[in-house]
């Protein structure tokens, strides 16, 4: 082997460090981690665009003898979250086919909801399906049969959410409620949290309904705004059916009431923050989904506009406004939203919030387009 000269192995050396520090790549790795980007960066990067979020927290309604055409173009033009179905078409395996077109032509997956509560409300009225009412529910062990029958019913045609059971205390034969509601002596939480056992088994949730009650009178919502003369201090005593179901078997979803109460706040519970935010969201702990009764019901309508009252419904704490008598008068309903946004009447954070607890549910739920 040939020995290399002392002077030549210097001057080899230092000719390849002089070449690595000054010829290396000029963008080497960083040792040190960037900087963290602020929670506000990160938190509007993972939303859609403000237009797309109010969208959700809409749900319209469809019934057997307007155009199909007519829902999907809504759908699509103002990016709303759910459909419920008023009414059933003569062959009902057409609500499959409805379902699958507004899926498709809308970018999220959509509530579709129904009253199916049996007895008299019942959509789907004609065997085979399930039509026992609650009042005929008498164990929590029928409870869950029937829940169990009526979700399959449900989830054949593509729903997943039914607007049931009535939790109020109906024992007046003349009251509003009294056919749709558990029979007196019953325990209703019991009975209630089966059948929403039931129907979850069968892949479809139940709405609780109607926050914080109907008073056991004639008064009907549809046509009226009823009263409850109770002051706070009675509140929990009234409510106590809800407040227990929250705590054994928590719903995904709650209905509000069309209800006032006077002694408590002069606002409907619909459009009452003291009733959705400070004592339902804070005080009963209820995380879930909170639904509006239709904002077309003269209880609303003959003193708020459907549209202000989507706003008023959002700031008091509602995640969801519903528009099923009359779908059409959604478009103002959500251009008003979207104004509120803008002046800064509504925090665009309020919206966020009710748009987390919408994809929550629907993530539960597995919903797919």
């Amino acid at each position: 082997m040939k020995r290399i000269h002392p002077l030549i192995f210097l001057a080899t050396l230092i000719v390849i460090t002089l070449g690595t520090l000054f010829f290396s790549p000029p963008f080497l790795p960083v040792t040190t981690p960037p900087p963290t980007a602020t929670s506000t960066t990160s938190i509007k990067a993972t939303y859609p665009p403000l237009a797309k979020m109010i969208g959700q927290l809409f749900m319209i309604g469809h019934w057997a003898n307007q155009p199909v055409a007519s829902t999907t173009d809504l759908l699509k033009a103002h990016h709303i979250g759910g459909v419920i179905i008023m009414s059933a078409p003569e062959d009902p395996l057409t609500i499959s086919d409805w379902v699958t077109g507004w899926n498709n032509a809308v970018d999220s997956p959509l509530f579709v909801a129904i009253d199916q509560e049996g007895g008299p409300v019942s959509r789907l009225k004609q065997a085979p399906y399930a039509t026992t009412s609650q009042r005929q529910i008498t164990t929590p062990e029928q409870a869950y049969t029937i829940g169990l029958a009526r979700g399959a019913d449900l989830h054949n045609l593509g729903i997943n959410l039914n607007f049931a059971p009535v939790l109020e205390t109906a024992n007046n034969p003349n009251s509003f409620l009294y056919e749709r509601a558990f029979p007196a002596g019953s325990n209703r939480v019991a009975l209630a949290s089966a059948l929403i056992s039931g129907m979850a088994t069968s892949h479809v949730a139940g709405v609780v309904k109607h926050f914080p009650g109907h008073a056991d009178t004639p008064d009907d919502s549809h046509a009226t705004l009823p009263e409850v003369s109770i002051s706070r201090s009675e509140l929990d005593i009234f409510t106590n059916n809800f407040r227990s179901l929250i705590k054994q078997n928590p719903p995904v979803a709650i209905m509000t009431a069309h209800v006032r109460y006077p002694l408590i706040d002069n606002q409907p519970a619909t459009l009452s923050h003291f009733f959705l935010t400070d004592y339902l969201r804070d005080e009963l702990d209820f995380a879930g989904v909170i639904i509006t009764d239709d904002l077309i019901m003269q209880a609303i309508a003959t003193t708020t506009p459907s549209d202000a009252a989507a706003v008023q419904a959002i700031l008091a704490g509602a995640d969801i406004c519903l528009f099923a008598a009359e779908p059409e008068k959604v478009t103002a309903a959500i251009a008003a939203v979207q104004e509120a946004v803008i002046a800064g009447t509504i925090n665009e954070a309020r919206i966020r919030a009710s748009y987390d607890r919408i994809i929550a549910a629907k993530e539960t739920l597995q919903l797919e387009p």
